[in-house]
């Protein structure tokens, strides 16, 4: 019998469906506090931080009454944060000096996850919408668009107008090297064609980089990726440098060959041999004609570093590097005399530390209907009971929005104290002031019905959620009121008016209103000089109609309408 062959051995087998070994390293911890007046932050060490930084793990309910997490040691059954009904855990550490397992409850971010995902709030990527209230400003684009969740550096896909810019280039000499391999001679210089850029798929806008941030390292840090990445990539540079640099040459040749105003002969055969002899004069570029160009580009990236064309077109794709932008820190009237000193780098082009949706929904938009049990589809999802956390009217200070807890997190209200309501609704104003100082009076306090409509990610991790307040038939639904009542049935004895109250003074509500008043039907003391002229109105038949209701139940006539029309006829007869 021939032995099996193993691809692993039984201790790397062991290892890799061990928990113990499968937790990833935790993230760093985030800076959680806020700058204040006079250079103070606030912060807190028990305050729940802006996203997890450990693994969070569960159990099966066997395993669970056991106390095995599948960790080194159990853990104590009697821990209060295993008494849960449904436990998750974050191994803080696996074994300390006391020989025990550190670990804590991790229900604050799943918990919170899960109220994101009953909300349905879709992802998108960029903060330029999350603090505008204009409605018909550009719509933020979502963050599973092709052009904006991107991580390929293929050809086809992943590459923006600079990466195909440095592709085309190296495809160039690539090319010229084979072509004098075969022929054994050296080629003549020519320049690179450049590939068609689609709006839709090269014009990319990824969320991770290959490279570093470099503007988020520190001296060490950067003079450590310079020996180690840098270093060993020196002649590659190089090479394409080189192309790079013949290409601006014969461009800028070129360029001032078609402004000199020299015509081509009238003779095509003598028209082709003059354009054969001008490209190869733009071609002979000699090795002092390359180093004047390095020099000049050089130059140039020491006036503007980061804008430069060595920079921009060549360093950046090259290394993979996140886009780098400058901004003014401070304003000056000429912007030709700024200095790097009063320049900083903009922390918004920054790329993100996560995709740009975090995990949280995968849904690109809110184009969908929430259907309702008994009431069906509705126009507006059913809206989220937000609790205030913070007025407008604070004891220090008076703030422009207040601040709202949504399945736990903090958003801006929509409303300002300045704002005057538009809507024709009588209490509008009243909600525009409700969040203008706390409530201690209602329990849990203030509560208000919110819409969310988005959410994003900034670059430090940080979520972010855009709301508006519920109003509409969707508050009423959500509170309970509106029920799917079936018709009330009339019996034998009860006038048609109780069952039908005529709510206005047209069509078949007058009709029947005058029918009954015929009839015998006793009416409010305000209304019997209206009814007594509408009476003198009504036609015969209306009165004959009335006589017919009266009728008792046994003699009335079946569903169908030849019996009416035969209990008419008996009646008149």
């Amino acid at each position: 019998m021939a032995l099996r062959r193993q691809s692993l051995s039984p201790t790397a087998n062991l290892l890799r469906n061990s928990r113990l070994f499968s937790l990833p390293n935790p993230l760093p911890r985030p800076v959680v506090g806020e700058t204040v007046g006079a250079g103070i932050t606030k912060a807190s060490d028990s305050a729940t931080l802006p996203y997890p930084t450990h693994q969070a793990i569960v159990t099966t309910k066997s395993s669970l009454s056991r106390g095995d997490w599948g960790l080194k040691r159990n853990l104590p059954a009697r821990s209060r944060v295993l008494q849960s009904s449904n436990p998750v855990l974050r191994i803080t550490q696996l074994d300390t000096i006391e020989h025990v397992t550190d670990f804590d409850s991790a229900a604050d971010h799943v918990r919170t996850r899960q109220k994101w995902e009953q909300m349905g709030v879709p992802m998108m990527k960029g903060m330029q919408q999350m603090g505008s209230t204009n409605r018909t400003g550009t719509t933020p684009t979502s963050a599973f668009e092709r052009r904006d969740d991107t991580t390929s550096y293929s050809v086809r896909d992943g590459l923006d107008e600079s990466g195909l810019y440095l592709q085309a280039l190296k495809d160039n000499r690539q090319a010229r090297k084979q072509a004098e391999s075969h022929s054994g001679s050296s080629q003549q210089f020519s320049p690179m064609t450049l590939p068609p850029v689609s709006a839709e798929i090269h014009n990319t806008r990824r969320w991770k980089h290959e490279g570093p941030w470099l503007p988020g390292q520190s001296a060490q840090e950067f003079v450590a990726y310079i020996s180690r990445e840098i270093g060993k990539r020196r002649e590659a540079f190089n090479e394409v440098l080189i192309e790079f640099v013949k290409n601006k040459i014969y461009k800028t040749r070129m360029l001032a060959a078609s402004q000199s105003g020299e015509t081509p002969p009238i003779d095509p055969t003598e028209a082709h041999a003059w354009q054969k002899a001008r490209q190869e004069q733009w071609a002979n570029i000699s090795d002092d004609d390359v180093t004047d160009g390095i020099k000049a580009l050089r130059k140039e990236t020491a006036n503007n570093p980061v804008s430069s064309k060595l920079v921009q077109e060549l360093i950046v794709p090259f290394l993979r590097l996140p886009t780098i932008r400058i901004k003014a820190t401070t304003y000056q009237e000429d912007a030709s005399k700024r200095d790097f000193e009063k320049l900083g780098f903009d922390q918004e082009s920054a790329p993100l530390s996560t995709h740009p949706s975090a995990g949280l929904g995968y849904l690109r938009t809110k184009a969908y209907l929430t259907t309702h049990p008994i009431l069906g589809p509705q126009l507006r999802t059913t809206p989220v009971p937000s609790r205030v956390l913070q007025p407008r009217q604070t004891a220090f200070s008076k703030e422009s929005y207040a601040r709202l807890g949504v399945a736990g997190f903090v958003a801006n209200d929509e409303k300002r104290a300045t704002d005057v309501p538009n809507s024709g609704k009588r209490n509008a104003f009243q909600d525009a002031r409700d969040v203008e100082t706390i409530d201690i009076v209602t329990p849990g306090g203030k509560k208000v019905l919110v819409n969310p409509q988005f959410g994003a990610v900034s670059n430090d991790g940080r979520i972010h959620i855009k709301i508006e307040r519920a109003e509409g038939a969707e508050v009423a639904v959500a509170r309970g009121q509106l029920e799917d009542r079936p018709p009330p049935v009339r019996s034998a004895q009860q006038p048609i008016e109780n069952v039908f109250p005529p709510r206005n003074k047209g069509g078949v509500a007058r009709f029947v209103a005058g029918a009954n008043l015929g009839a015998g039907s006793e009416l409010a003391e305000g209304r019997r000089g209206d009814a007594a002229q509408e009476l003198g109105e009504m036609s015969a038949q209306g009165k004959q109609f009335a006589e017919f209701l009266q009728r008792p139940a046994s003699e009335q006539p079946g569903s169908g309408l030849a019996d009416l029309v035969d209990a008419v006829g008996r009646k008149e007869k």
